[in-house]
């Protein structure tokens, strides 16, 4: 992490995590093999792990619903034979597992996290993603043994929802409006360069996740206390 200066004397108010990469696990390539088994022979060039294209971003920026989605994918790819079901199969065969320690983190910010001077602090999750992926998630991944989402995150900030996404401004300008918080007063971690340039350039302090980073230490380093 770089040390950056005028951040020096600002305490945070919000931890703002990106999802995939940061906390799920991703597998680009099984859902691109997928994809093209079932006739996106270009689904190479419009899957990303940090934004996507063509159709993809129309459905992550939510411009169009999943069925939309679905129909239009099959219409340009002449598959009327393929069912949702096997739409959806592949296409979330971009997604794995959030680790049992990542979960088990997030719970005890949300419950107990606080800055240098004992405020509270908010934890809230910042994705481009999907409704497809994103409901798929919250059942499989977040909401079992008793617990809600409501037990990880304040508020959720999902481009599909929001109909803007990341690196574009307006999506980092949205949430500061709805948190009621200065840029500098929020860290923000993701692990797409673009992404954190844009955020860097906007005012907040930001950290680029690694795949070995210890997330604990990285947030202690902010002066945060759980």
């Amino acid at each position: 992490m770089t040390f950056d200066s005028r951040h020096s004397n600002i305490m945070i108010k919000v931890i703002i995590f990106d999802f995939g990469g940061v906390l799920i696990n991703l597998n680009r390539q099984a859902a691109v093999d997928k994809l093209v088994a079932l006739g996106v022979h270009n689904a190479d060039d419009l899957l990303n792990n940090y934004v996507q294209s063509g159709l993809f971003l129309d459905l992550e920026s939510g411009k169009i619903t999943p069925e939309q989605f679905r129909n239009q994918l099959r219409a340009n790819y002449r598959l009327h034979h393929i069912t949702d079901e096997q739409i959806d199969e592949a296409f979330l065969a971009f997604l794995l597992d959030v680790p049992e320690h990542k979960l088990q983190l997030l719970r005890q910010l949300k419950s107990s996290a606080r800055n240098e001077v004992g405020e509270l602090v908010r934890i809230v999750m910042l994705s481009n993603t999907n409704a497809i992926h994103f409901p798929y998630c919250i059942k499989k991944h977040f909401e079992y043994g008793g617990y809600k989402m409501s037990d990880y995150f304040d508020a959720l900030y999902l481009s599909y929802e929001m109909k803007a996404s990341k690196p574009d401004d307006e999506i980092f300008l949205k949430l500061l409006e709805t948190e009621k918080v200065n840029a500098e007063e929020c860290f923000f971690l993701d692990d797409g360069p673009r992404n954190i340039e844009a955020a860097h350039r906007l005012g907040f302090q930001t950290h680029l996740v690694k795949l070995d980073d210890n997330l604990l230490n990285v947030i202690r380093s902010k002066g945060v206390k759980f």
